[in-house]
């Protein structure tokens, strides 16, 4: 048994505490205060020092003290020791929380920034991980508040997980311990076939839900189906005499339609024939025309070439020009640049060095007059300076002249190349405009010496004339065009044929729609089945959940003195339904006075106690309703409501 008592709690700075010592060396004590002295917070610091939680398993509760306005005290550091026995060996853990004031460069003042917590174990310092894994090596937090806290078995623990714990400590009965204990639950076994119980209720339960929502819907298709048929019968063999009487008439009218049609398609022959003659008649004289004149369009072309090519000469020549003229302008400018570089050459040249007046160097220190070894010194250094600026001048306007020359040189090499290019450009222009001219005459000379061309002493084109005029002849006779009334029977009777074929479709719509409905029905019976069965297996698990629980309940409730579990509810419907209870002398618990609750969950502590193999302090509030408590092996801290003690006062148990 793994056994965990409390010997001394210190608290500093938590909540309303400011210091505090609980001193009890693993005995029972109780604590007796008013409301508001700090009972149920020993027990909120208690189990914050080992899982940073308050005795309601709040994470976020505030711990640290506040003023009237309940605004947190700053500057304070909240602080929690706890010195256990375990298994009678000593273990100190403690926790401590600090305010974080950082002051951020440029500012005077610090400012709130955070906490920190910082751990100890046997007063070392330890990391949260290291703090936190010695805790879960001692006992597991959900295990400790079940073991602590009378009211967290039947109260915070959801009714499924407490449910599994009492089955887990009771849990000696096996499913198939279960199925062989009745004959009746024997066709469980192929139910299951390997599967667990609770899956195959899960499917179970998925295939009913299934089930009645397909039954459901099955009546509403067949009466959606059974508007669409028809009330009235119908002579469909005497439709089908009268479709098969229009469709004799519609090949007659469809043959009459063919001949008219081969007329037509004639007829448009003949009209392209005709235009393709129109159109090659136009071709002849065309050509006609342009033998006729030839000559004329041969020197027509080659103007029209000369002109083109006179423009484009004309518009390189301007280019060139201004091409010229720039250069001109550059190279005028890169000439004054030159000469003004001459100039200041000269100016340069004709410059001496002029040595200062000797008394005119005055220490700028002392501000005295230099000794004379020492002015000579400045004056040759001043000498060297001059001459080295002066030599720097005269090698910047060389560059200078230079790259001017260089540039000179070329802008008048091009200007040079253009002025070949333009001569050569307008001695092609000034042939150009002489063959021009001669052009012209030409074909003034020409005006006048073609007359109109004579067709008709052509043989092609008189050809051509006779065949278009005898089509012509042809197109003119009169044709009798049926067309439009053919077309107006053939609407007609195929309007008739489709109003028979819909009545026909009907037809076969009804029969489909009467056999899909029957297709229902049997589906509805079938499915109706399925669902019987799956009853019958629901019915089957339920009897199972009671004969298991009639099994466990006997052993479960041995290990309890005063609690009596109910684990499942019998429905109105004959059904069964799971749930985890606990009674009190026939009363449930939530209709249990405060002393009953407390004994009963003393009662659940001391059978998880030995379920898990551990004890652990148990803290009682309102301790002043319970006149009496049931006998335990863990530690108990007793917190008693007493109006006389206005601060905390302990007594320890002898």
């Amino acid at each position: 048994m793994n056994k965990i008592t409390l010997s001394k709690m210190e608290l500093r700075n938590f909540k309303g505490i400011k210091e505090f010592t609980l001193d009890i060396n693993g005995q029972n004590a109780t604590v007796f205060g008013e409301n508001g002295a700090g009972k149920t917070t020993l027990y909120d610091a208690f189990l914050w020092a080992l899982f940073n939680k308050d005795s309601a398993n709040r994470a976020d509760f505030s711990v640290k003290p506040q003023d009237k306005n309940g605004n947190d005290i700053n500057y304070l550091e909240t602080e929690v020791v706890l010195h256990l026995f375990i298994n009678g060996k000593p273990k100190i853990l403690r926790k401590m929380l600090e305010e974080v004031w950082t002051k951020k460069r440029g500012e005077s003042t610090k400012e709130f920034t955070g906490h920190q917590t910082s751990y100890w174990i046997d007063t070392v310092p330890v990391k949260k991980k290291e703090y936190t894994d010695q805790i879960n090596a001692i006992i597991d937090e959900n295990v400790f508040k079940l073991l602590t806290n009378p009211f967290y078995f039947c109260t915070q623990l959801k009714w499924e997980d407490r449910r599994k714990t009492l089955m887990e400590i009771c849990g000696n009965v096996t499913d198939q311990d279960v199925i062989d204990s009745s004959d009746d639950l024997a066709p469980l076994q192929d139910i299951l076939d390997g599967k667990s119980i609770d899956s195959q209720k899960k499917i179970i339960a998925e295939g009913v839900k299934k089930l009645n929502k397909d039954i459901e819907s099955i009546p509403i298709k067949i009466n959606e189906l059974s508007r669409t048929l028809l009330s009235e019968d119908v002579n469909y063999l005497a439709v089908e005499e009268r479709l098969l009487e229009h469709k004799a008439v519609l090949r007659k009218i469809e043959k009459s339609m063919l001949d008219a049609s081969q007329a037509a398609d004639e007829y448009r022959q003949k009209q392209q024939e005709l235009f393709k003659l129109d159109t090659a008649i136009w071709a002849r004289k065309k050509e006609l025309d342009t033998e006729a004149l030839a000559g004329s369009k041969r020197l027509t072309d080659e103007k029209m070439q000369l002109e083109n090519e006179k423009y484009r000469l004309e518009t390189t020549s301007y280019s060139l020009k201004e091409l010229i003229e720039s250069s001109s302008s550059e190279i005028e400018r890169v000439s004054k640049n030159m000469a003004d570089l001459r100039t200041k050459w000269n100016e340069v040249s004709s410059k001496g060095f002029e040595e200062p007046d000797p008394s005119n160097f005055i220490c700028p220190t002392c501000r005295r007059e230099l000794p004379e070894d020492d002015i000579g010194q400045q004056i040759y250094e001043m000498r060297e300076a001059f001459n080295t600026t002066k030599q720097n001048e005269f090698t910047k306007i060389n560059t200078e002249g230079k790259t001017l020359k260089a540039r000179k040189e070329k802008l008048e090499a091009d200007t040079a190349k253009f002025g070949e290019e333009l001569l050569q450009k307008e001695a092609k222009l000034q042939e150009i405009a002489e063959r021009l001219a001669e052009i012209d005459k030409e074909l003034k000379d020409m005006e006048g010496l073609t007359g109109t061309v004579n067709y008709h002493a052509d043989t092609e084109y008189t050809s051509l004339l006779s065949r278009q005029q005898v089509i012509k002849d042809e197109l003119d006779k009169p044709v009798e065009d049926t067309t439009a009334e053919l077309l107006k029977q053939k609407n007609e009777v195929a309007e008739q044929i489709n109003s028979l074929n819909k009545i026909l479709n009907n037809r076969d719509v009804q029969i489909k729609t009467q056999e899909r409905i029957e297709e229902l029905k049997d589906e509805e019976r079938t499915l109706a089945a399925h669902l019987s069965e799956l009853e019958r297996q629901k019915f089957l698990f339920e009897r199972f959940i009671k004969a298991k629980v009639n099994l466990l309940e006997g052993n479960l409730n041995s290990r309890f003195k005063m609690v009596k579990w109910k684990l499942f509810d019998d429905q109105i419907n004959g059904g069964v339904k799971e749930m985890c209870e606990a009674m009190v002398d026939g009363v449930t618990w939530s209709d249990v006075n405060h002393a009953g609750k407390v004994n009963a969950g003393l009662d659940c502590i001391n059978v998880l106690a030995s379920q898990y193999g551990s004890t652990a302090p148990i803290f009682i509030d309102f301790r002043e309703s319970v006149s009496r408590i049931i006998e335990t092996e863990s530690q108990v801290i007793n917190l008693f409501k007493s109006e006389l003690d206005k601060v905390l006062r302990v007594e320890v148990a002898e």
